[in-house]
């Protein structure tokens, strides 16, 4: 035993560290000190190899789990709050749980999250949905979605332009123009020209850089797409359905749209009103799909907590082999 502990020990060292080690052996075995103070030791050399080969797993069994849950869930992000803010709270939730089970937080520097909590495509505080949600090892598996199809439910007014392309509070009408030209029959045959492959140019309250600088600093600075020279990105529109109510028409009407990732339904709603001859901007947004997430498996604010958020994980599991068979065989076909 002690034979087979010095060559692995002595593999690990160099020069003083043996020297060291080896003399040490030799003055126990001479002054006939136990086993056991040469074992304690080496547990406490700064040259120990591991402190693994020299304690049970006890401390690690022993140790409850900082997760009781780790993977994929969704949830219907609230009206006013950012998808980090989500984040935030999820994330309270679950240190919550694990301090309340004994779980020891051995972060060397406190800035650092203690646990491992994120979304998978962010929305904006105007709008509502599913958002999907990543903890642990879930996180790593959130990439995907970020460039998945996504469905929406927007809803448009017509007749004014704001620069933020939607309703926000600290957003500024930019221009006015008349609709009363407008009718269903238009609206259904504009809609088509927006479907499959097209060329979009993104907000300029957006998250996107140009030169080194995010565009929404841009635009809190005045400048319009215009003025930035925004290059237009090409971005796949799969459906897009018209939701008209005879009372709200010309002025109000929504579309469904199921797209894919780097889609701004801002600039979408901001297309449609320049190709109907007037203005138009986004007075709602609902994401109503996110990869195999749909509103239906959302968790609503009320519902977060760790008991709701770990059965969300396992009904998810399924969900997602599901989609990932039918992504599969819709590939081979």
């Amino acid at each position: 035993l002690i034979s087979d502990l010095l060559d692995h020990i002595l593999s690990k060292q160099q020069g003083g560290a043996k020297m060291i080690t080896l003399r040490m052996f030799f003055m126990m075995i001479c002054l006939g000190r136990p086993i056991v103070s040469f074992r304690q030791y080496l547990c406490n050399s700064p040259y120990r190899m591991s402190e693994k080969l020299y304690s049970t797993n006890s401390d690690i069994t022993d140790q409850p789990p900082l997760y009781l849950r780790e993977g994929l869930f969704a949830v219907d992000k609230p009206l006013g709050l950012t998808s980090q803010d989500v984040v935030g709270k999820i994330r309270r939730i679950i240190e919550q749980d694990a301090k309340s089970r004994g779980v020891k937080d051995n972060r060397k520097k406190r800035r650092k999250p203690w646990t491992k909590v994120g979304h998978g495509g962010t929305l904006d505080p105007l709008a509502t949905g599913v958002l999907v949600i990543g903890i642990g090892k879930g996180t790593k598996e959130l990439q995907r979605y970020l460039t998945g199809s996504k469905g929406y439910h927007a809803g448009i007014e017509l007749g004014f332009q704001t620069n933020t392309l939607d309703l926000d509070p600290k957003g500024e009408i930019v221009g006015r123009k008349d609709f009363d030209h407008v009718s269903q029959d238009s609206i259904l045959d504009t809609l088509p020209k927006f479907r499959g492959e097209i060329q979009q140019v993104p907000p300029i309250f957006s998250a996107l850089k140009k030169g080194g600088k995010k565009l929404y600093e841009l635009g809190r600075e005045g400048k319009s797409e215009e003025d930035v020279m925004i290059e237009p990105r090409r971005v796949q529109i799969y459906q897009l359905e018209p939701i008209l109510k005879e009372q709200d028409l010309p002025k109000n009407f929504g579309i469904l749209v199921e797209c894919g990732g780097g889609t701004y339904i801002r600039s979408l709603v901001r297309d449609i009103g320049i190709a109907l001859g007037t203005l138009a901007t986004m007075t709602s947004l609902q994401r109503t799909k996110q990869g195999a997430f749909q509103l239906a498996h959302c968790l609503e604010e009320n519902d977060w907590n760790v008991q709701n958020i770990c059965q969300a994980i396992d009904g998810s599991k399924e969900l997602l082999k599901s989609y990932v068979t039918a992504e599969v065989i819709q590939v081979e076909d």
